[in-house]
This record gives structure tokens, sequence and C-alpha cells, in this order.
């Protein structure tokens, strides 16, 4: 598409947006045609005496904030190719000046850049060359951000919220709660990484570890439990993600048993088991020699069959079923250990 005819397209939208803001601004509450105005607190900003205000909402959804006008303009973004794409933002960015006549409505530019991931790029030209305006531009944009930030805390990454902080530093126009929003966003953050840890699990993964230090010399398991660890610590769990981590604790379980039956096996001839054979050997052969009991190894057979991206339900989300299948893994892995006697 020629850059004048994607302008003059982008144009169409914002001038409608214009319009919807001169009918419902921020005179009247309201900014334009979002469905949000510039209160952005849950119980708009009630507090009962002796409680402590609530800043975020209790759910995280990246679904409610909505404008007829954006949905539009994030149509056209998504049928461009990259240039195009590059070019769209570019030239929304360019409107977050004083000297726009855009100026009222840079919430609604923020809004559509911030959806295309370009929120730090468009904050810091907003503070550069839009703050300072007589018209409210800069401040209904860092209310669009605090709503956004009220409604999205968990879907904007902990990076990003640096950058943000860093680039508003010194400041001096109402951020309408910024600073607080972002540090409860972060604690949010911080509380859903630590939502899978479980004191006791984590003391038998350690026994585990420090077990097979004194049995083993190898060091695939230490190093696949701090893989598999590492996923729970770094947040949402994408399909990529998921069908990694159960591959990792599936590779777990079969390292530690492959690892004890070829210990077990050596010496004796009549057992053909070797670093090559097929995963599921290694489980059979500790069944038929009785170090592991027919229910223990139909819970080994269930735990390799649900390590896998097929596993999981729609019931739970995949981060709770990797949790299960992780936390079930060190048990199992901890007992064959404690059994095994060098």
């Amino acid at each position: 598409m020629d850059i004048n005819e994607l302008h003059k397209k982008i144009n169409i939208a914002l001038n409608e947006e214009v319009r919807a803001y001169s009918a419902k601004g921020r005179i009247r509450g309201g900014l334009g045609s979002m469905n949000i105005g510039l209160q952005s607190m849950p119980n708009n900003g009630w507090t009962n005496v002796g409680e402590i205000p609530q800043l975020l909402f209790p759910k995280s959804d990246k679904n409610i904030i909505t404008s007829p006008n954006a949905t539009i303009l994030f149509k056209l973004y998504s049928s461009l190719d990259k240039s195009n794409k590059e070019n769209f933002s570019t030239y929304l960015i360019s409107h977050l000046r004083k000297d726009s006549p855009y100026v009222s409505i840079g919430y609604f530019i923020f809004f559509i850049l911030y959806r295309v991931g370009e929120t730090i790029k468009a904050l810091k030209n907003a503070r550069r060359a839009l703050a300072g305006d007589s018209v409210n531009g800069y401040s209904n944009l860092l209310g669009t951000l605090s709503m956004i930030i009220s409604r999205e805390y968990l879907e904007i990454d902990q990076k990003t919220y640096e950058e943000i902080k860093l680039t508003l530093s010194g400041d001096t126009e109402h951020d309408f709660q910024l600073k607080e929003k972002i540090n409860l966003a972060l604690l949010k953050h911080l509380e859903r990484d630590l939502s899978d840890v479980n004191p006791e699990i984590n003391a038998d993964r350690d026994k585990v570890l420090e077990i097979w230090g004194e049995k083993f010399t190898t060091p695939e398991v230490p190093s696949m439990i701090k893989e598999i660890d590492d996923y729970f610590r770094e947040g949402e769990f994408t399909e990529t993600k998921f069908a990694t981590c159960i591959g990792r604790i599936r590779v777990l379980l079969v390292e530690i048993t492959k690892r004890i039956s070829l210990e077990l096996s050596k010496g004796d001839s009549k057992d053909s088991i070797s670093e090559s054979s097929h995963d599921h050997t290694f489980a059979q052969y500790l069944k038929n020699n009785k170090f592991i009991s027919d229910d223990e190894w139909k819970i080994l057979k269930s735990l390799y069959n649900m390590s896998s991206e097929e596993g999981s339900h729609s019931s739970i989300s995949k981060r709770e079923y990797a949790r299960l299948i992780k936390n079930m893994a060190y048990e199992i892995a901890l007992l064959l250990l404690n059994r095994y006697k060098i």
C-alpha cells in the first residue's frame, strides 16, 4: 500500500475519534469512543474507612478495554505487510506532539500503539513532544496508561514496567497513581511466579538433587531440574513453553530410571538393556526385577504418558497441568533414588 494512502486510511479513524472526543471528552469523564474514562480504579475509587485502596481490578484481562474506532485500526494494521506496519506505527507516534491536529486524542493514539507493541516508543515521544500541551492530551494519555495497567497488569511484562518507570522518571504531570500501580503490578507478577511454589515439594526436589549427587556423577538430572524450575519463574506458559517443559519432565523420569536400571543390570548377562534401549524398557526392567511394584510401574507409565503435549486437559491451565506433572515427577524420583542402594 502506498504510504500516503495508508496515512489517509489512518486519518479517517483519527478524525472520527476527534469527533467522538468532542462529544464525550474529559469534561464529561469520557475518552471519546473508548469504553473507559479517567476513573481507573475499582469501585470508582471508593474505599471504606480503614480499608486499603484497591488500585488494580481483581482480574487481569486484556479484553476489557475496547473502542470501535480502535478495532478498525487494528484490522487495518493486521492487513499490512511488515514495512507498512512500521509506517503505521511511525505515523501514529509522529502525532504524539503538541502541534498535531490530533493532539486532543493522544490517549487513543497511545492505546493503538500499546496494542501493537510500541508502548515505550510512544511514551518516550509523548513525554518529549506532547507534554505541556494545552488540551490535556498528555494527561489523558497518562490516564489511559493508568487504566491499562489497572485492567491488564499481568499482560505487561516486567521489563516494560521498568522501562515505563525510567521513561517517566522526573515527570511532573499528574500520573494517576502510575507509580503505585506499577509497583502493585510487579507484586502481582511476583505473586503469580510464586504461585507454583510448594515448600514440601521443593524440599523433596532438593533431596533428589542431594541423593543424585551422592549416587551418580552424571550432570543431566540436576541440569534438567534447574531447567524445569526455570520455566515456572518466567511467567506465562505459551504452547511452546508448555510442550518443552513437560517434555523435559519426561526426559527427567527416563534419565533416572535409565541410570538405576543400568547400574542394577551390571554383571547380569541375561539382561539386554543398554543406553540405547527404548525409554519404556527401563521402567519395565525395574518392574521385572521387583525394584518397583506393579502399582508403582503404573504410576511411572502414567507419568510418561501425561508428559506429552497432548496430555493437557482444558479444565485446567497449561501452567497448572505442568506443575502437577512436575510435582508428581519429583516425588516418584525421590522414591526411586531412596530405594536404590549403591
